[in-house]
């Protein structure tokens, strides 16, 4: 179980804080994703060197509150704690998803 959850939904907004923990070739970098405990090599900035911090925004693809965790796309998808992440609720759609009965 999760210490803290937030009220995440399908399709809202998910801020990630990344951090590079060190350049490789070209301008791919080995980095650290806040919540998620895996190895992760992703295309970065120009200019940028270890240590730096950014912010990488995607839409969540699955939500899981018994456990405290959210899907999200970046290139494939990865796992992390809902308590990790910031979150932009998706606007309101303007019109129904289902037509209405006739």
């Amino acid at each position: 179980m999760a210490d803290k959850t937030i009220d995440i939904d399908i399709g809202d907004e998910i801020t990630l804080e990344i951090t590079i923990v060190k350049m490789l070739d070209g301008e791919r970098a080995s980095c650290q994703i806040a919540g998620y405990d895996h190895p992760f090599s992703m295309v970065v900035p120009p200019k940028s060197k270890p240590g730096d911090h950014f912010e990488l925004t995607r839409e969540a693809k699955r939500v899981d509150d018994d456990l405290g965790t959210v899907t999200v796309n970046v290139g494939y998808p990865i796992t992390v704690r809902q308590a990790s992440v910031g979150v932009t609720k998706a606007p309101p759609c303007k019109k129904p998803l289902r037509d209405k009965p006739t």
